[in-house]
């Protein structure tokens, strides 16, 4: 197969906001909520990963969008909100995202700034006029970040993320930002971009019957779509409107381990994978005329397990040791970021995309020709991105002007019989002189099956790809915090909003305030300034620290606030927390304020039972060992259970929980058990192997672990190779008749056979430990019905 790319002056886009408009970023949902502790604890890590994300030598991101938080979960989290009341100073030190901002455009100078909401704050809600209301709440979040940070936005989002839009608020807010004039920069400058619809541009067909409004909107976004409307392309030819996908997924896939099943050997394939999302940018301009995509989020910097992780470009979830991770979908952002640079010029007869909209409604499938063309007009230089994801070579013949060499760059899988599965991952493979022919300067490229390449007369500064940063130590035990930070500088909480260290909230606030002459951790949020939902927000709960952590305990003084009803107000503390998306994770001890306390596994209540003497205050701990668990109250032993032919909760962080009152605590203590850490591989990793007819699912709900899972039938056997003291295998298991029947051999000895119990995600089905601290091969044999696993646990001594 073979195609003609054709590259000159003749055949660029005229059109000045059809041009590149560079690469975006959403901030929210609680994604950067790390980066704070970075920040603090290794700042070095930190500037590394903002160079990574907005510097020239990583994506060069040009477009920053914070969520404006009102203290509901807004899917991954919950993003604090800068004015919870209508008479209190916007505090925009709260979160990570305006702190973000403002440390981003010290490094890129040019960043232009947005800001978009969820939810807002109840007293918006509630006024009497809504629009003033939430007119006020934009404005102080403009004055307050200018004065705190000296940062200056250049849009704001007129619309509530991915809900419908009211076209009479986006013009009030034009109007208003127009008139200001009492501010501390020019308000009017400010452009608007909405409405952040789904795969829907109903916002440009009323721009087209609204004059006020179509003046009212500079830019217009919809999400996870690379195809726009008539009308939306309209708006761009017609009216100088630029069309952005204003929110995009980064790549899901686990390629570590995803070549290995993918049928490609190439981990790059299949929906939500690293050519998906190429394709993705790709056909936005050609088949939408986007100009810009906006990827939510680049960094995770929140801890695995909540909703639509293992979902971005950079993981950064230690902040104690500084390491962060490259996911393989950033190889695939640097054959964009470091050839085609915002301002370069569309050749629309080089942007062209065969794939339709298919699998979840996002993906982009059944392409053979994906490619994306851009120029610098005041250069010459011109970069082509092509994507291949079927399985023969396709040949590119270009036809190029001015006749520069180019070099050509390539991501694939790696080589056949290799390991390493980023060994191909963003390769110089040639240098090539055009020729002169009668057609004009001419050459040709092929494009290898499943794999992404870039055509460019310039060449990159990243260096090459490498996945990990640092050494991922882990978070050592016994681990305390007296919420005073003594050891830092005096304004250590007030640079963050009173945000204790380590933590992320997914439900409520959780702020460090003083009472009487003390600093406690408060949960902030009471029912009267709750807002109203975007989604689901779970009861409040705040987790930190490593996943982990294992054998370890947990304890912490709690105090009820004054207010709140006894059989409803309650305080919390658990363990083992690993998955945030179903709110109450792992084990947890609850206290009601009447006195009844509860041990539970997730959300289930196991042991249930009433103190005699209810107290203000409290010490709560509780405490694991394998299968075991304890929990305690004031130093007293309330119940012991074992968790015999049900599933086990898997290694996890600490987690704080409370009802919504200013319920409080102190002198929070984490101590080591023996065997108190476990290393966690994914199903797909080089330490599983398989015999028979497994199904490996390598995009399953983000409740697996990696996305990833591996069922296997009667019959089917899978191998763990381990180094340690124990293993457990974990994964979900729900079955409609009975239980699978597994055997397990280690090191040629028969150890178990016996029925596999209900599992829920991120459960254990089978444990085993007290073994020599040495390598093992553990057989598993899946004797009837079908059994599955996302992970495996090894522990040590």
């Amino acid at each position: 197969m073979e195609r003609v790319i054709r590259i000159g002056a003749s055949m660029l886009n005229k059109i000045p906001n059809q041009t590149f408009d560079g690469y975006g970023m959403v901030s929210a949902n609680n994604s950067s909520r790390l980066l704070i502790d970075y920040k603090q604890e290794n700042p070095t890590a930190y500037m590394a990963i903002l160079e990574r994300i907005f510097g020239e030598k990583g994506i060069g991101v040009s477009h920053l969008k914070i969520e404006m938080g009102s203290d509901v979960n807004s899917s991954s989290g919950t993003e604090p909100a800068v004015k919870r009341y209508a008479d209190e100073r916007a505090d925009v030190r709260r979160g990570a995202g305006f702190q973000l901002a403002a440390d981003a455009k010290r490094l890129n100078p040019n960043l232009n700034l947005d800001m978009l909401w969820w939810s807002e704050p109840a007293w918006v809600t509630h006024s009497s006029d809504v629009y003033a209301a939430r007119y006020r709440w934009y404005r102080g979040t403009l004055i307050a970040t200018y004065e705190a940070y000296g940062i200056k936005f250049d849009y704001v989002s007129g619309d509530k993320n991915e809900r419908p839009f009211d076209k009479e608020w986006i013009k009030y807010l034009s109007r208003r930002l127009k008139e200001e004039q009492d501010c501390p920069y020019d308000f009017s400058r400010i452009k608007i971009s909405a409405a952040d619809e789904i795969c829907t541009w109903f916002l440009a067909n009323l721009m087209l019957e609204d004059k006020e409004l179509l003046k009212a909107v500079d830019a217009v976004g919809s999400h996870y779509t690379s195809t726009s409307t008539e009308n939306a392309v309209r708006l761009s030819d017609e009216y100088g409107k630029f069309l952005w996908m204003s929110e995009g997924s980064p790549p899901m896939t686990y390629s570590r381990g995803a070549y290995r099943f993918d049928g490609t050997g190439s981990g790059l394939a299949g929906i939500n994978g690293i050519l998906d999302a190429a394709n993705r940018m790709i056909a936005m301009y050609a088949c939408g005329r986007m100009t810009m995509c906006q990827l939510q989020p680049i960094v995770s910097a929140y801890y695995d397990g909540v909703t639509y992780s293992h979902k971005q470009l950079i993981s950064a979830c230690c902040p104690w040791s500084g390491y962060y991770r490259l996911e393989s979908g950033y190889a695939m952002m640097m054959h964009f970021s470091q050839f085609i640079k915002k301002g370069w010029v569309f050749v629309n007869d080089g942007c062209f995309s065969d794939g339709k909209p298919g699998g979840d409604g996002h993906a982009i499938v059944d392409a053979t020709y994906s490619y994306l063309t851009a120029v610098d007009s005041s250069t010459g230089d011109y970069s082509t991105v092509i994507t291949n994801t079927t399985d023969m070579p396709i040949t590119y013949r270009f036809i190029a002007d001015p006749p520069k060499s180019v070099s050509v760059w390539e991501t694939k899988g790696p080589n056949k019989g290799c390991s390493d599965y980023s060994e191909n991952y963003f390769r110089k493979i040639q240098t090539i002189a055009p020729e002169n022919t009668p057609e004009g300067h001419s050459f040709r490229v092929t494009a290898n099956p499943y794999s992404i390449v870039t055509v460019s007369t310039v060449e990159p500064i990243c260096g090459a790809f490498a996945d990990n940063i640092g050494k991922n130590t882990v978070l050592a035990l016994p681990y305390s915090d007296d919420f005073c930070y003594s050891e830092y500088s005096p304004d250590y909480l007030s640079s963050r909003g009173g945000a204790p260290r380590y933590t992320t909230d997914e439900g409520g606030a959780f702020e460090v305030n003083e009472i009487d002459g003390r600093n406690v951790l408060m949960q902030i949020i009471t029912p009267d300034i709750k807002a109203v939902e975007w989604g689901y927000t779970p009861n409040p709960v705040t987790t930190l620290g490593d996943d982990r952590w294992y054998n370890y305990s947990v304890s912490i003084k709690a105090s009820f606030a004054d207010k709140g009803e006894p059989n409803e107000c309650y305080v919390g503390v658990g363990m083992r927390y690993i998955l945030a998306d179903i709110a109450e994770s792992g084990w947890q001890l609850r206290l009601y304020k009447s006195g009844v306390w509860q041990l539970r596994k997730n959300s289930r209540i196991l042991i249930e039972g009433k103190s005699d003497n209810p107290v203000r205050t409290a010490v709560l701990k509780i405490e694991s060992m394998y299968n075991s668990v304890r929990a305690y109250l004031n130093g007293t032993l309330l119940c012991d259970y074992s968790a015999e032919n049900e599933g086990v909760p898997c290694a996890g962080r600490a987690a704080l929980y409370s009802s919504y009152d200013n319920n409080y605590f102190e002198q929070l203590l984490i101590e080591p058990l023996e065997n108190t850490y476990i290393e966690r591989f994914d199903n797909t990793d080089l330490c599983f192997s398989y015999k028979g007819n497994w199904k490996h699912e390598l995009m399953t709900s983000f409740r697996n672990y990696n996305r990833t899972l591996s069922t296997g039938y009667a019959g089917d056997k899978l191998y763990f190779t381990f180094e340690g003291t124990g293993f457990s295998l974990v994964g979900e298991n729900h079955f409609d008749d009975e239980n699978p029947v597994i055997s397990v051999n280690i090191d040629g000895k028969s150890t178990f056979e016996g029925k596999v119990p209900m599992c829920e995600n991120r459960q254990a089905s089978y444990c085993c430990f007290g073994l020599e601290n040495s390598k093992h091969i553990a057989e598993i044999t899946v004797i009837s019905g079908k059994y599955s696993i996302d992970s495996g646990e090894i522990s040590h001594e």
